[in-house]
């Protein structure tokens, strides 16, 4: 496929002198946005380990979002919401003329390189940041944790598959608080444990997150290898029109620190095509156990464990064998 030109005025010195900000970094690259308010967009750059692509990374982007568009796929899915980010495009590295305006807002030793352009996934708000520094003990002071440059872009990854160790209980109010030193918010991992204490809604999750795996595999075909999963905010009506998501209801408690929030499906630069297939298959098992631990895992002692991976793989199964029906093997 052709790459589609993106829009980068957000990222070019006609837009602003102000240095973009660092908010992610992988293997495959660093992700970087202005720090102004109306910030939309996130320009990938590949500049990580080698052997990763952003030219791989922008054709699975694309392909999985056009996947989104079968008729199937808006039947059958109908659960929770989970948003993937827009692809608005690939900025090539012969680019020079739009790099010219982009790379004085970056460090100095930075030169152009192919990047991918897409939606910027809204992080969550400054009170969620204070609440989620005081309730897990993070740093001395939760106002200088939530109002940290460093922590602005919080999303937090909700590993379903584990537990962390408890030091003591984050709801025990009597007794005295873990303070970690060195913490961050932005990727914050939250553990099964610690989402049960914050009141999360941790079989929604689970569901969601069957949803959309089905829907990689047996629709867009892909082995799901190394993609993330992150709650943040949802998105602005005012963005509601071009919004590649599956399912249409945000997640929200009264009682939960997050508030309304929403699921976030990203990263698709290991993904790999698989064929439909036993190969296919063990290609997405392999791939199912060496991703982070978002998903629930079989075989656990713990009953409230067990019963999260019942609650997926029975809702992974039932969609599934929705989405397969009528396929033939390719």
């Amino acid at each position: 496929m052709s790459a589609t030109e993106p829009s980068t005025h957000q990222f070019t010195t006609a837009a602003s002198t102000e240095q973009l900000r660092k908010i992610g970094a992988g293997h495959c690259g660093s992700v970087w946005s202005s720090t102004a308010p109306e910030s939309s967009l996130v320009i990938k750059r590949e500049d990580g380990g080698e052997g990763r692509s952003i030219t791989h990374e922008y054709n699975m982007h694309r392909d999985v979002l056009q996947s989104l568009e079968s008729p199937r796929v808006a039947s059958t899915i109908k659960g929770s919401r989970v948003n993937m980010p827009r692809c608005e495009g690939f900025l090539g590295q012969e680019r020079e003329a739009a790099w010219s305006v982009i790379l004085p807002r970056l460090p100095g030793t930075f030169t152009s390189c192919n990047a991918l352009i897409s939606e910027k996934i809204p992080p969550l708000p400054r009170h969620v940041r204070k609440l989620l520094a005081q309730r897990l003990g993070l740093g001395k002071n939760p106002d200088e944790v939530a109002d940290d440059a460093s922590n602005a872009h919080c999303l937090v990854r909700p590993y379903l598959g584990h537990r962390k160790h408890r030091h003591n209980s984050s709801t025990d109010q009597t007794a005295p608080k873990r303070l970690f030193s060195f913490y961050s918010l932005r990727n914050l991992p939250l553990h099964a444990n610690q989402m049960e204490d914050l009141s999360l809604d941790l079989e929604g999750y689970a569901l969601a997150m069957a949803d959309a795996l089905a829907f990689l595999h047996w629709s867009a075909r892909v082995d799901a290898n190394d993609v993330e999963f992150v709650l943040a905010q949802s998105r602005q009506q005012t963005t509601a029109r071009r919004a590649p998501s599956l399912g249409s209801t945000d997640f929200h408690s009264d009682d939960a620190v997050l508030g309304p929030h929403s699921m976030w499906v990203l990263d698709f630069d290991c993904c790999r095509r698989m064929t439909m297939d036993e190969a296919g298959i063990k290609q997405a098992c392999k791939s199912f156990w060496r991703n982070d631990p978002y998903y629930p895992r079989p075989g656990s002692d713990n009953q409230t464990d067990q019963r999260l991976w019942d609650v997926f793989q029975d809702r992974f199964l039932k969609i599934s064998k929705r989405l397969l029906e009528g396929e033939t093997e390719t």
